[in-house]
């Protein structure tokens, strides 16, 4: 049997990819708080802060607690 398993990043870009076509912006309004988002993902909310902060040092994102900025759109799937 084979199991499909995403690492964190592809998690949050595939969420970024869906959310950018759906509010067509590269700037993401987060309807739901990031505690809510990690359970989402089925991960801990430090895991995600982990890995967004380690994408906002690399330049991919900015954020803060309402909004994700999407810096650099190559990121996103089928881009």
């Amino acid at each position: 049997k084979f199991i499909s398993i995403k690492n964190i990043r592809d998690k949050i870009i595939e969420f970024l990819t869906y959310e950018y076509h759906i509010q067509n912006s590269n700037t993401i309004k987060l309807n739901i708080s990031k505690k809510e988002l990690a359970e989402r993902f089925g991960i801990q909310r430090p895991s995600l802060f982990r890995e967004l902060k380690k994408m906002k040092e690399e330049g991919l994102i900015d954020y803060d607690h309402k909004y994700i900025k999407i810096l650099d759109t190559n990121i996103l799937e089928g881009k």
